[in-house]
């Protein structure tokens, strides 16, 4: 298991001792950080200032829809990002009219992110619907190119109601083979979703008890902390989460 944390500002850079960090960006963001094409410019400098400091980098665009009308300009966005990426992007999956991708949308799904795993490696997270989460890898994952891989968001499986430690016993070996990040964050039940609702881990949480099993599947792992790294929880998420290689 590799520990990162996530960076959503300049400031976030080289704060935690470990050496790789996620670089997530919004398209839209109304509470205090730089969003846009300025958050895009702002996150390829980050990964550049990362790579001298000996940080690797994944970059995770949120708000960035790959169907629909902004579906252009995501993958062009993306094309920018993939010019300094270390490990490449990690997107969400979709949904259509409440539920899953269909017709147009979810071929324009699979040729974008069949087009992206070309010049970048693409991992797609469980954020829109978790509980229709295997259908989307199957469909997204399994049939693409190596290069497109499964991050698995243990804090959304509990927001959606389901028990985290059940899923991952359950979750097929050709998904967990292509399984190559996971977020950690506690889900409390206290306030709807959203970055500033992530919660530091806790002793004995689920999503702790989840990730231990996790790693009894498949140790060489990528796991990102998705707090922010200008809290305390997230050091103390970091150390919860070396105690599980002692």
């Amino acid at each position: 298991m590799q520990i990162g944390y996530r960076i959503i500002r300049p400031s976030d850079i080289g704060t935690q001792a470990v050496n790789f960090a996620q670089i997530s960006l919004w398209r839209k963001a109304d509470w205090g950080v730089t969003d846009g094409e300025r958050g895009v410019l702002e996150a390829i400098s980050t990964a550049r200032r990362c790579r001298e400091k000996g940080i690797r980098t994944v970059f995770h665009p949120l708000e960035y829809p790959m169907t629909g009308r902004h579906a252009d300009g995501t993958v062009d966005m993306i094309r920018q990002l993939a010019t300094v990426s270390d490990l490449g992007i990690i997107i969400h999956d979709e949904g259509g009219e409440g539920g899953r991708l269909s017709g147009v949308e979810a071929v324009q799904y699979g040729v974008n992110v069949r087009s992206l795993s070309r010049i970048c490696p693409v991992s797609i997270e469980n954020s829109y619907d978790s509980g229709d989460i295997t259908w989307f890898w199957e469909r997204y994952v399994l049939p693409m190119p190596d290069a497109v891989s499964i991050t698995l968001d243990i804090g959304h499986l509990e927001l959606a109601g389901i028990d985290s430690v059940g899923f991952v016993k359950a979750m097929p070996e050709n998904l967990i083979s292509r399984l190559q990040f996971v977020h950690m964050h506690h889900h409390d039940g206290d306030g709807p979703h959203a970055v500033k609702d992530h919660r530091p881990l806790v002793p004995g949480c689920r999503e702790i008890e989840a990730l231990k099993l996790l790693l009894k599947r498949k140790k060489d792992l990528r796991v990102i902390v998705e707090l922010d790294a200008a809290d305390q929880g997230m050091k103390d998420s970091i150390e919860l989460l070396r105690r599980l290689d002692q």
